[in-house]
């Protein structure tokens, strides 16, 4: 009956803490993943990791709606495309200084996906009215100078 009994061992302080037992290592080691296992930092192809909405390396993936502070740039396209509209039918109807802008915004627009041909359209024809009134300006302004240095005729 005396050999059940163990007597208590006694207390024996905790080994020093070793970092080389939990750094990283070989494969197999504590902490350490298997073969064939991706290791910290690492995946596998067929993971895109994260959760649902994103978080892996690739981003969100497509079906996940565009964050807050992130805009989708067909909306933004769209958006681009109306304003080349509407500055290319003000260049043409009142203002023709607003036809290399309207181009701008057109170009813009196309930048993001959207086509917008008719407010790139409207924008050249404003830049042509844009040129054709500057020459007449120019020729206006030179008819009279002339008049004036001339003393009317």
């Amino acid at each position: 009956m005396d050999e059940d009994r163990s007597e208590p061992q006694p207390h024996r302080p905790a080994a020093p803490y070793d970092a080389r037992q939990h750094a990283p290592g070989q494969p197999g080691q504590p902490g350490q993943p298997g073969p064939g296992q991706p290791g910290p930092g690492q995946y596998r192809g067929d993971q895109r990791g994260g959760d649902l909405h994103g978080g892996g390396p690739y981003g969100p993936p497509p079906w996940a709606p565009f964050p807050p502070w992130q805009e989708d740039p067909r909306v933004l396209g769209r958006s681009r495309a109306e304003t080349a509209l509407v500055l290319g039918i003000l260049s043409v109807v009142t203002l023709p200084l607003l036809g290399p802008f309207a181009i701008w915004q057109a170009n813009e627009a196309e930048k993001l996906g959207v086509p917008a041909p008719a407010g790139r359209i409207l924008g050249w024809v404003g830049t042509v009215l844009l040129g054709l009134m500057l020459l007449f300006l120019g020729i206006w302004i030179t008819a009279m100078l002339f008049f004036v240095t001339s003393n009317g005729g």
